[in-house]
């Protein structure tokens, strides 16, 4: 039993949030840290996420996780963002400090550190595929560390080259260009390319279907990553795997992301193993 006054608590708010690991997964973590803490999951509309934060700061509420649609919608109610967040538009996670919310991104810190631990990313050429919520917090983080060139692939050029117009204003990077993905041909990123990344949810168990993509030019070096989590073994995962090379699959990339705001909220070390079991057992994988 906590012998503070007030239970510890952090929550998630989005809608819909039914079928979301989040809140088990930090359970967990929370457990294996020995902290007395909470996490709760909210069904939160669009029109109630004002008053939601309001009730977050009243009832002191550590930190909030934020799905869909609340990521772009979320700064006006921030008494501070981080730069990744602010140039991306999307804050996934907020800590609350003597009643002031801090917003972050740690979808893409969580990527670009995974990315890392397979090389340096300075200069580096990175090809995204797709240009929606991901690829913008993706892209960002990835800018602002310095890699050498971004290719946006996708569908929807017109919001992939205000994102790219976006970068080049407002991060070191210089070199950054859009390709177009066409379903009926398969997209091929250039040779030089060291890192690709799936940021679209194709692959998914709920969308199926298969990307447009060809890894036939890829160097054999080149990180492919998916942000699709379930299952975490997609069809680019298994045919990069082939290929023979180094994989980051999207079951990984939930767990950092979440890590990381365990670690930005609690200053705990999060345990990222009984994270991983708590969402394969969630998930039943």
């Amino acid at each position: 039993m906590s012998s503070q006054p007030q239970q510890d608590v952090c929550c998630l708010m989005g809608a819909p949030v039914a079928g979301n690991p989040t809140q088990y997964m930090l359970e967990k973590a929370f457990d294996a840290a020995r902290l007395d803490w909470r996490f709760l999951t909210f069904e939160v509309s669009p029109l109630e996420l004002e008053g939601a934060l309001r009730g977050a700061r009243i009832f002191g509420f550590h930190g909030v996780m934020l799905a869909p649609p609340h990521r772009s919608r979320v700064q006006p109610y921030l008494e501070e963002i981080g730069e990744a967040a602010r140039i991306s538009g999307q804050v996934n996670c907020i800590q609350q400090v003597a009643g002031r919310l801090l917003g972050y991104n740690t979808e893409g810190r969580a990527l670009r550190q995974l990315l890392e631990q397979a090389g340096s990313l300075k200069d580096a050429r990175v090809t995204i595929l797709g240009a929606g919520r991901l690829a913008r917090a993706i892209g960002a983080e990835l800018s602002l560390v310095g890699v050498g060139e971004l290719v946006f692939a996708c569908r929807e050029s017109r919001d992939a080259g205000e994102l790219a117009q976006t970068l080049k204003e407002q991060t070191p990077l210089t070199h950054c260009r859009v390709e177009a993905l066409d379903p009926n041909n398969p997209y091929e990123p250039s040779a030089e390319c060291q890192a690709l990344i799936n940021a679209t949810p194709v692959g998914s168990n709920e969308l199926g279907g298969r990307l447009p993509v060809s890894l036939e030019s890829l160097s054999k070096s080149a990180v492919v990553a998916d942000v699709v989590y379930n299952p975490p073994t997609t069809q680019l995962i298994r045919a990069a795997t082939s290929r023979g090379c180094p994989t980051i699959d999207g079951l990984t990339l939930l767990i950092e992301q979440a890590a990381l705001a365990f670690e930005i909220w609690t200053s705990a070390s999060a345990d990222r193993q009984a994270m991983r079991e708590a969402v394969e057992e969630f998930l039943v994988l």
